[in-house]
């Protein structure tokens, strides 16, 4: 036997899940949003390649391709100019369409809001109609041409909204808001997140490593080449005062089976590959000279020399070199 009164009245329903309390709504966070966006971007780039591509190979199919040769590049016709605006306008077509449709579907989500779990409403909560959702992404030209700041805004207005949120009416909730089943909400980091910060963070790190490479590389590659051409110059300077005393001694210009040197390949070291001993003709005095080959720098299969010619009626050196000013000791720029 019940206790109950039956002259009670009954309880009142539950509130539907939709006209839930905006404390028991959770806001898409700033990194959602931006994971979001950054892979509906990828999305929107590759769609945009895709119909790129196959415009072109229409156009070169059709035979367009001949019709641009002998166009004035600085001056083209008023038809490439088109073609070119036209490009432009079909991105923002399919832009203007793929975030219109997907966010007034069923999933009031794009593909990348779709992967990280969050959707689009109105200021009730409710599903955005086309018109509303095209209107939406128009105002997000508010926030592109704020230079991102509008988008910035998502991280520290109180209920999550950019620039274009506010225009539009529009909020950016977890998936599981204004349904049935509220409190399968994501408050913290989702797993979907967290993987992709980790790809953001790798890809970012890569990137700085490259760009640290791209710097360092060339650099040591100019501190190996000046090492080596300090060893090289080191190695010429006892030669040249044998040069210069065998020139003075016999009236001619010495050469490497001369007394006093050595085969080309004695000399090679680990900066040096052959000295050659001998009269520089590539001159018009013809002058007498050292050459030296230095070993590959680099990785290069490549040999750069330093020619050392000496000037009997200034009784100087003169120095030249296949390598960049830059890899050179002053006394060979």
């Amino acid at each position: 036997m019940s206790s109950m009164d039956p002259y009670q009245p009954p309880a009142p329903p539950s509130p539907p899940a939709i006209a839930s309390a905006e404390a028991a709504v959770v806001q898409a966070g700033f990194l959602r949003r931006w994971a979001a966006l950054f892979l509906d971007s990828l999305i929107l780039a590759c769609a945009f390649y895709a119909v790129f591509f196959v415009l072109i190979l229409v156009f070169g199919v059709a035979g367009g391709f001949d019709a641009l040769r002998g166009i004035d590049t600085e001056e083209p016709p008023p038809w490439i100019v088109a073609a070119y605006l036209g490009m432009y306008l079909i991105y923002f077509v399919i832009a203007g369409l793929y975030y219109a449709l997907m966010e007034s579907s069923a999933a009031q989500a794009s593909v990348g809001k779709m992967a990280l779990g969050i959707k689009v409403v109105d200021r009730d909560g409710r599903r955005l109609s086309f018109p509303h959702a095209l209107g939406r992404w128009f105002a997000a030209a508010l926030s592109y041409l704020t230079l991102y700041i509008g988008f910035l805004m998502a991280a520290f207005t109180q209920r999550k909204q950019a620039l274009h949120d506010i225009v539009a009416g529009t909020y950016v909730v977890d998936k599981w808001a204004y349904t049935d089943t509220p409190e399968r909400q994501q408050r913290g980091l989702s797993g979907c997140l967290i993987a992709f910060l980790v790809v953001v963070v790798l890809c970012g790190g890569l990137a700085v490593l490259g760009i640290v490479a791209a710097i360092a590389l060339p650099a040591y590659t100019d501190y190996t080449a000046r090492a080596r051409v300090a060893t090289a110059v080191v190695a010429a300077t006892p030669l040249k005062q044998r040069v210069v005393q065998a020139l003075e001694a016999t009236g001619t210009c010495p050469d490497n089976r001369s007394e006093g040197f050595a085969a080309p390949a004695d000399y090679a070291g680990t900066a040096v590959a052959r000295i050659v001993v001998d009269r520089i003709d590539e001159y018009e005095d013809g002058g007498c000279g050292i050459v030296v080959w230095l070993q590959p720098i680099g990785g290069s299969n490549e040999e750069n020399n330093l020619t050392f010619e000496y000037l009997a009626e200034q009784q100087t050196w003169v120095c030249t070199s296949s390598l960049s000013e830059r890899q050179l000791p002053a006394e060979c720029r």
